[in-house]
């Protein structure tokens, strides 16, 4: 395994020498063949357990340094605190990767936390990152988990863990805000050079490097948000310090992926005022971007940044209304504002379950519609909907079982449902990882049927729309 460093290039007043501290009788319970095998990382190699577990320290090893605004307030120095730079590995297609240890110990950011990682949250953040992979979906990524006999408190006692996870790039929002408000216009412009050249190089050949840069950055944040709507997921703390300048869903924490269709669904227990609700996604990754910008006013124009911001509404939209069009069946280009806005209009007041609604489209026949009339309330009203959308459908000519057959491969049969996680953190806390790979399993293929798992895709008992899930996650 080659780690590489360009980071720790920038020099220290971007981060803090830190290392992996390992935890009390720390072992390897999943490690992600698949992905390591892209990365050319070899598991059996000695060396490569010791670096990867903390137990060989690599001398270029470091935490980041941030800022960033946390439920609209500006806090002027966050950091990792409880997270490590290894350094950033090849993958077979010649791109770089970091590779970050989540829960690697107190670091200078940790501000009197303990630096430590939770077995509930590290697998919270496996499933949830690889379910997002297979949904093709940006997102940082699981290579591997370790367990410990270390306990860590949060509300209580829990067993410690660790997780290895890898990314295109983990900077942040609020590194570019760090620097800004720092008044570091060395840094700054350290910071700029370094993304032109190891993410956006393309931009490079540009007139305006700096404005086509900041454009792909607004465009891959829209696309990212149009997904998660449409996917219906939620990520809880949307905070400026959590969003990715690579466009990826990074920092997993209280997120949820919506089951009744709510609007203005919270699924962190600790967003007292709904800040993050789903409805307000696009909203707030708009108002992270022009955080974002303003630390580009000394380079910039008003007017130049007003125009890169405005790509961002059309770059969701046009997204957005391409992923409902495919989840509908329908051509790319087919106006479904309509068809859509008397769809949620209808899911919402009957509490339907919006994965499990699209799915059952994707197996409904022609003129035969009790597969979904029979999971509603008002059947008249769905019927009427139903018949609208067999118009729509039908209209076009199209082979009826080749288009169902599509929507299959964009409308998952199998969600990663709060309580199922609920249930594998249990077990594993047991020692009992069996439900936590099994769950893997199928949200690594989560479009396939996996017919002997079929009660991984039932709704979820009473008990289970009772969790609740807060930053402690």
């Amino acid at each position: 395994m080659k780690l590489e460093h360009h980071f720790a290039g920038l020099g220290e007043a971007f981060y803090a020498k830190t290392s992996i501290q390992p935890l009390l009788k720390q072992r390897l319970v999943e490690f992600n063949q698949a992905l390591a095998h892209a990365l050319s990382i070899d598991i059996k190699s000695p060396q490569t357990k010791r670096i990867l577990s903390g137990e060989e320290p690599v001398e270029d090893s470091l935490s980041m340094v941030y800022a960033g605004h946390q439920f609209g307030g500006f806090s002027p120095q966050l950091g990792d605190g409880r997270g490590v730079l290894l350094g950033e590995i090849l993958d077979d297609q010649g791109w770089l990767h970091d590779l970050h240890m989540k829960g690697a110990g107190p670091t200078p950011f940790s501000r009197r936390g303990d630096g430590r990682a939770v077995l509930r949250s590290c697998i919270r953040e496996y499933l949830a990152s690889e379910f997002m992979h297979a949904m093709s979906i940006p997102s940082s990524r699981a290579l591997a988990l370790y367990t410990s006999s270390q306990a860590v408190y949060r509300e209580q006692p829990e067993p410690g863990a660790m997780l290895l996870r890898t990314a295109q790039g983990h900077i942040r929002f609020g590194h570019f805000e760090y620097f800004f408000y720092q008044g570091k216009e060395i840094e700054l412009n350290q910071l700029i050079d370094y993304c032109l050249k190891h993410y956006y190089s393309d931009c490079l050949a540009s007139d305006t490097p700096l404005e086509s840069m900041l454009i792909q950055v607004v465009e891959r944040t829209a696309r990212m948000i149009a997904k998660w709507q449409a996917v219906g997921f939620q990520h809880g703390v949307m905070n400026t310090d959590n969003f990715s300048f690579t466009g990826e869903t990074i920092d997993y924490g209280p997120y949820g992926f919506m089951e009744d269709y709510q609007p203005d669904w919270v699924c962190n227990h600790s967003d007292h005022e709904g800040r993050y609700a789903f409805s307000r996604q696009p909203g707030i990754g708009l108002w992270n971007l022009n955080c974002l910008m303003r630390c580009f006013s000394k380079h910039l124009e008003r007017d130049q940044l007003v125009a890169i911001l405005q790509h961002y509404e059309i770059a969701l939209q046009t997204h957005y209304e391409a992923l409902m069009t495919a989840k509908l069946g329908l051509p790319e280009g087919h106006n479904v504002t309509n068809l859509l806005s008397s769809l949620f209009a209808i899911l919402a007041p009957e509490k339907m379950d919006y994965s499990l609604f699209f799915r059952l489209l994707s197996h409904l026949l022609p003129d035969e519609f009790d597969l979904i009339l029979d999971e509603v309330v008002d059947r008249e009203r769905m019927r009427a909907w139903l018949l609208d959308y067999q118009q729509a459908r039908l209209a076009l000519e199209q082979d009826w079982s080749q288009v169902s057959m599509a929507m299959r491969q964009v409308n998952p049969k199998f969600v990663l449902r709060n309580y199922l996680a609920h249930e594998a953190i249990e077990a594993a806390d047991q020692g009992d990882f069996l439900p936590f790979r099994r769950l893997l399993s199928v949200l690594s293929a989560p479009f396939d049927e996996h017919q002997a798992c079929d009660q991984l895709a039932q709704r979820s008992p009473e008990w289970g729309r009772l969790l609740e899930v807060s930053c402690s996650s």
